[in-house]
């Protein structure tokens, strides 16, 4: 069964879409929900975060199974059967905990050459191998999966290297993923607009 990948800047109506989407065109309303948001993390003091949090939360259907993965969502779509509908909200939480694990900050400058001279593994290349590798899999399961990610890149990006980084990398994840999703949708003030596979 296919790949979906709905994509959309912040508060552009992705996530609501994506779950009419899964729900009412693709007809599955029993869903394994991954949520890559810690919310264990969020500050208390942020009632912004927690009432989006809490619009979340309203949406869902009771019949949907939350999984809380902030580090391994695509770990855990791969134990799931592949018999079972997946929506995965959202990759950029995902990749913002790639980068604080492996120290992607403004003091470390990246990998470089002597990085490459020492032999060292780079860890962004390691790491598109790996969801090169895991993506293919997840557009080969049974069941449909449909991923929300964030297009991060049209505006002005700030010259600190953290946020470059984290456009970087999430443009080369939404890119991989592209690559392997039978549709894309792009995801404009809730409104739809097929980048690839448009229902006919």
């Amino acid at each position: 069964m296919p790949l979906w990948l709905v994509i959309g800047g912040v508060s552009s109506g992705k996530s609501a879409w994506a779950e009419q989407f899964i729900m009412n065109t693709l007809n599955h309303h029993e869903v394994e929900y991954i949520a890559t948001l810690d919310e264990s993390a969020a500050s208390l003091s942020d009632s912004v975060l927690h009432q989006k949090l809490a619009q979340h939360r309203m949406r869902r259907p009771l019949a949907w199974t939350l999984w809380q993965e902030p580090d391994n969502p695509i770990g855990r779509i791969m134990e799931l059967p592949e018999t079972h509908d997946v929506l995965w909200d959202g990759v950029g939480p995902y990749i913002s905990r790639y980068m604080l694990r492996h120290g992607r900050s403004t003091e470390r400058k990246g990998y470089n050459n002597r990085d490459f001279a020492q032999g060292r593994p780079n860890p962004d290349q390691t790491m598109e191998e790996v969801w090169t590798e895991m993506l293919f899999r997840i557009s080969q399961r049974k069941a449909d999966t449909v991923i929300v990610s964030e297009e991060a890149g049209l505006g002005l990006i700030p010259m600190e290297r953290e946020t470059y980084d984290f456009v970087r990398i999430l443009g080369k994840f939404n890119q991989i993923a592209s690559n392997y999703a039978n549709g894309m949708i792009f995801v404009v003030a809730g409104l739809p607009l097929w980048l690839k596979g448009a229902p006919q």
